[in-house]
């Protein structure tokens, strides 16, 4: 991919548009949450939040220099592209003012050329001319930063990627509230980097009003995860994780419940994937974590830890682990969560979430309590934009970064928002600002 369309991609995540979007027709467009980027194939980004004139619409977005290389790429013939909202381009240049899907349904064109702030039309035309070469040693940030001066800036973009995600929870209740936020979000995680938008289908579709409806009515743990496994295309393939007399008792489940029997094909990655990460053992184990949360309710759940006087890191981790406990499993293959998949799912999705709560409920010493616990929060093993990001640092800032979790979310923001679409004097000029700031 071309420099050009990767920083059309760095305007749009970081919203560098001015206020009132309209599309080609004509139309009024706000964005209230830009997606979350998608590193495989499919759309752009996942999972956007748009108000098309006043009517709110959630899906996904392609990114394109024109408007002709959706043909060029032929998503008209994708599937894959159906839950497409907007097609946005640089520049149009067709008599249709609209783009027509693989179902046939026509989307919104949003021309970003003439949309783009004042200052980032500036830096994209200067990119055009004298495309950037990729890193290949220390880069001008780290070099160029002494570490008393890192510390502070790598929390400073920590917290601002803390926000971020409250920022996209927040959007997200557009929808739904705050219980299916936090299924949602603990799906998404269970799905890791490669399944994590499968695993979310799997919680769009199945909300959680519906199954504390069906809990109600007599669903049982093995009837959901049956149900589950059907919907997603893995019931047959399933057989390799259980014992005989399981697997013939969860096939039993899915013929005796009276629920759901819908059936999709999911693509599911399966390409270097771990064996504990394989999709049936994860959908496994969320079931079972699942259906012991609805009765009481997700979020009812964790606030009660979050409550506790003078809450401190160890004890709240070792809480949650008792909470997400798979129970009532009998195969040696699904085992508990490991301890890097429970933090990153407590660090990224359940912190962000009740720290939002406590902003909506204006409960200050709730809101306090997160925002110490993240800070205090331990850091986890490298990901791969935490390794990628070695390369870039000498060993005592790595040392730093590894430091705090908050501090890797810093190098990661730095990652996502300038690294990553190579944007490597933006990322100083902006950093010599901040420095001002603190």
């Amino acid at each position: 991919m071309e420099l050009r369309e990767k920083f059309l991609h760095h305007i749009w995540d970081q919203r560098h548009l001015i206020p009132d979007l309209k599309t080609v027709s004509g139309k009024s467009l706000k964005i209230v949450y830009q997606g979350q980027y998608n590193t495989f194939n499919g759309p752009d980004f996942k999972n956007v939040i748009i108000n098309l004139d006043g009517e709110t619409i959630k899906g996904d977005i392609e990114i394109h220099l024109k408007t002709y290389d959706w043909t060029a790429h032929h998503h008209q013939e994708d599937p894959a592209y159906n839950n497409t909202i907007l097609h946005v381009v640089l520049e149009h240049k067709s008599n249709l003012n609209y783009t027509i899907r693989e179902d046939s349904v026509k989307i919104e064109i949003l021309e970003l050329q003439n949309q783009m702030d004042s200052d980032i039309e500036k830096l994209f035309v200067q990119y055009s001319e004298a495309p950037l070469e990729r890193q290949t040693s220390i880069c001008d940030f780290f070099k160029l930063t002494a570490s008393d001066q890192l510390l502070p800036l790598l929390k400073q973009y920590g917290w601002e990627r803390f926000i971020r995600k409250c920022n996209r929870f927040n959007a997200e209740l557009h929808f739904d509230g705050f219980d299916q936020l936090l299924y949602n979000g603990f799906m998404e995680a269970m799905g890791y980097e490669k399944n994590k938008f499968n695993t979310l289908s799997i919680a769009n579709h199945y909300k959680w009003n519906d199954l504390m409806n069906w809990c109600q009515q007599g669903l049982n743990q093995r009837a959901l995860l049956a149900i589950w496994l059907n919907y997603s295309s893995l019931l047959e393939l399933a057989e390799n994780f259980f014992t005989v007399q399981e697997y013939s008792d969860i096939k039993r489940a899915f013929e005796y419940q009276a629920f759901s029997t819908e059936k999709v094909q999911i693509n599911w990655s399966f390409f270097r994937i771990r064996p504990a990460n394989h999709p049936v053992i994860r959908i496994t184990q969320a079931s079972s974590i699942v259906f012991s949360l609805l009765s009481q309710g997700f979020l009812k759940e964790l606030i009660e830890i979050f409550n506790q006087n003078e809450l401190q890191y160890k004890t709240m981790v070792e809480r949650i682990s008792n909470l997400l406990k798979v129970q009532n499993i009998n195969s040696s293959k699904i085992g508990q969560l490991g301890n890097t998949l429970l933090l990153t799912i407590i660090g990224n999705i359940f912190l962000p979430i009740i720290y939002l709560y406590s902003e909506k409920t204006h409960n200050s010493k709730l809101m306090q309590t997160t925002k110490n616990i993240y800070h205090s929060f331990r850091p986890l093993g490298d990901n791969y934009v935490i390794s990628f990001m070695k390369g870039y640092l000498d060993e005592q800032k790595w040392k730093l970064v590894n430091s705090s979790f908050i501090n890797q979310q810093g190098l990661m923001h730095i990652y996502y928002r300038y690294c990553n679409y190579r944007l490597c004097d933006l990322c100083v000029a902006e950093k010599e600002q901040n420095l001002m700031k603190l």
